[in-house]
């Protein structure tokens, strides 16, 4: 499928350029003109058999892998081969590259020759440096003139996506002792324990004998047992503020690694956990989801939300009401505009508060009735949590 005409910039502007030497040399009878305007067009002429002609290549491309946290390596494998019974001489393949809907940049293979029925395969790095959707394509081959007159190109692939994920790293949990309530509401996703009676079941092999209950068991006709679990584990919360003040590009990033730190390493350890962008929520009780489903998620989120924070935070303990640590990651906003939030979420569950700063300029402070966490990084905020949640 031909992407564009043959015709480049500057084969269109010595075209345009022939026309008005020919029209100014009838014009006036100037013969020089007339020269000129001759020479231009045997260039383009001379350029059309550099472009015409069966291209006689198919190329495909695989994203290794697919899916990457920031900064980690990714790469895009052309294998280009050639069907025909007969070499192919030189050519240039173009696979696209854009960044966050940037204006895509092309990246040039080229392939001296092929023999009938050969395949080269080559391997060109991508950008993993910032979190987003990479897309990688279509990949093209290219046919030009020497003098870059006339230009032709064949998709040859469709494009691919690369997903540049959050950087997650190892937290520890939230403690046990921010649990909301030791009596209070258990599911059966709750982890065995001798806390709190949630329901009977069959008996299965490995149950304690001692919490076998024999009325039930003869009225069932099979051996029935109290079935324990252990609902002592906390409820975490983690509201994102997406309103764009207090954020730069930098600060941004890192509240969102934060965040995906917190939410994933809460599901890795079992525990009940939200997560919400300002008032859209990304998991919880609306919204289920894996670690990679957040890591999804989060790899979309921008900046954009019109409510306040209190807004937010009301609206987030509304929809999770057994939340009982709510974790506020922000930007680097100043204590007065953090108390009222603050008063206000410390009534209903334990509050930590994380400021993002730019790298360098930390500026740290005290909240009453919350934790608080000043960062300029990942790693930063990786080694005070873990200080605190010993």
């Amino acid at each position: 499928m031909l992407d564009r005409t043959p015709l480049t910039r500057g084969g269109a502007t010595l075209a345009a350029f022939a026309a008005l030497a020919y029209l100014a040399g009838w014009r006036f009878g100037w013969i020089e003109l007339m020269i000129l305007t001759a020479a231009c067009l045997l260039a383009l002429i001379v350029a059309v058999p550099f472009v015409i002609g069966r291209l006689r290549l198919d190329v495909s491309r695989t994203l290794a892998p697919q899916k990457v946290e920031v900064g980690e390596p990714a790469s895009a494998e052309l294998r280009i081969s050639n069907p025909s019974k007969r070499p192919v001489g030189w050519r240039l393949v173009e696979d696209r590259i854009s960044v966050a809907g940037a204006v895509a940049e092309a990246v040039g293979v080229e392939i001296s020759g092929l023999a009938a029925g050969a395949t080269h395969e080559v391997e060109h790095a991508l950008p993993t440096e910032r979190r987003g959707l990479v897309e990688v394509g279509p990949a093209l081959i290219a046919k030009s003139d020497p003098l870059g007159l006339m230009r032709r190109e064949v998709r040859q692939t469709e494009p691919d996506t690369l997903w540049v994920r959050p950087k997650v790293v190892a937290v520890n949990p939230v403690p046990v002792g921010l649990a909301k309530d030791l009596e209070g509401p258990t599911s059966d996703t709750s982890p065995a324990g001798d806390v709190a009676f949630h329901t009977l079941r069959e008996y299965q092999v490995g149950d304690d004998h001692r919490h076998v209950h024999w009325l039930s068991s003869a009225r069932a006709g099979s051996l029935m047992v109290r079935h324990y679990v252990d609902n002592r584990r906390p409820h975490l919360t983690v509201l994102i503020d997406d309103r764009s003040a207090g954020y730069d590009d930098e600060t941004l990033e890192v509240a969102v690694d934060i965040a995906a730190t917190l939410t994933v390493n809460a599901q890795r350890h079992q525990q009940p956990v939200a997560l919400r962008l300002g008032t859209t929520p990304l998991l919880g009780q609306a919204l289920g989801g894996s670690p990679d489903d957040v890591l999804d998620r989060l790899t979309l989120a921008q900046a954009t939300g019109t409510a306040s924070l209190l807004e937010q935070c009301t609206q987030a303990l509304e929809s999770e009401r057994g939340t009982s640590a709510l974790a506020i990651v922000t930007g680097a906003l100043s204590p007065d505009e953090l108390m009222p939030v603050v008063s206000h979420a410390a009534r209903h569950a334990g509050v930590f508060v994380v400021r993002a700063w730019p790298a360098g300029h930390v500026e740290s402070g005290a909240l009453p009735g919350a934790s608080v966490f000043d960062v300029d990084g990942l790693e930063r905020f990786q080694i005070a949590w873990n200080r605190v949640m010993q």
